[in-house]
């Protein structure tokens, strides 16, 4: 049946899936619900509603609704049966979540983050280094390696002017500018100091600087690729999230802590804002002398 697919039953497939996952948690017992539940209820519902927004937008760019349902181009064909299929897998897991009940999967929460994001965060958190686990230079080398591989799949790396390097997300067209750098690093720079927490927050990386050449610390760019967002409308920077303030928000609380979850909803305007804010809050090696300008953006 897929030969006779087109952009428009894909998309009213997607839908559909949409719907399914709406319905099922229309009909769950709501007694035991958290945090999570219902922002996996709002996820879908601002997917569903995003989705029609993009298509009633579309049509008039293509000539009309009819050759845009109809549109068989292969490619794009390939990345909407993708899409399909991860919609129908998550319809499954809530599937199978409503059957066997208990609290909602964390792992299926809500995210602002554009599509590609997703998929480089999804590659880091399978080679990531468990806690207390030693590895290899090598392996170590070659995990850095996969998550650099996994941005030039979702985007590609250009110059932006004479000095700055830009990152341009093929599925969102933000764009995520480090000033003032030579070259995109490709590791982390080795910590020179005992990390201060129990998870990692080991996100610099060593870059040359365009207009010197000096040596700078940057955000591994990995890092903020994975966190970035969607730019606003009329916009083409993508705005970005500080992942270690979200992984900090998902720490359980004590069971007679009444306060409401906290859930950090500050969003950095660019990569140098959000390096501004990991100098100040997540700290793992010390920033050589001279690097730290007036408000801390380096880059």
């Amino acid at each position: 049946m897929s030969g006779f697919d087109s952009v428009g039953t894909l998309l009213a497939d997607i839908a559909n899936r949409l719907l399914e996952g709406l319905r099922i948690f229309s009909l769950a017992d709501k007694r035991h619900w958290r945090q999570d539940e219902y922002e996996q209820v709002k996820a879908l519902e601002e997917a569903l509603n995003e989705a029609k927004k993009d298509f009633q937008e579309l049509c008039p760019l293509v000539n009309g609704q009819s050759q845009y349902e109809h549109d068989r181009k292969y490619e794009t064909m390939q990345e909407l049966r993708l899409l399909r299929d991860k919609f129908r897998a998550h319809v499954q897991l809530l599937r199978d979540w409503s059957r066997s009940g208990g609290p909602i999967d964390p792992v299926w929460e809500s995210s602002q983050r554009c599509l590609g994001a997703f998929l480089v965060r999804r590659t880091q958190a399978k080679v990531a280094v468990q806690p207390n686990r030693q590895v290899s230079e090598a392996d170590y080398q070659r995990r850095q390696l996969e998550e650099l591989g996994a941005c030039t799949k979702i985007g590609s790396f250009d110059r932006f002017g004479e000095e700055d390097m830009v990152f341009i997300c093929d599925f969102c067209d933000g764009h995520l500018i480090w000033e003032d750098l030579e070259n995109v690093p490709t590791e982390r720079t080795a910590a020179s100091l005992p990390r201060r927490q129990g998870n990692s927050q080991h996100w610099q990386a060593t870059g040359t600087s365009s207009s010197g050449p000096q040596e700078k610390l940057v955000i591994f760019p990995p890092i903020a690729i994975a966190n970035h967002l969607a730019p606003l409308h009329g916009d083409w920077q993508a705005r970005l999230l500080c992942p270690f303030c979200e992984d900090e928000a998902k720490k359980p609380q004590d069971e007679d802590d009444e306060e409401e979850l906290y859930k950090p909803n500050d969003e950095f305007e660019d990569v140098a804002s959000l390096q501004e804010h990991m100098e100040w809050q997540h700290v793992e090696v010390v920033v050589p002398s001279g690097q730290q300008s007036g408000n801390c953006a380096v880059m």
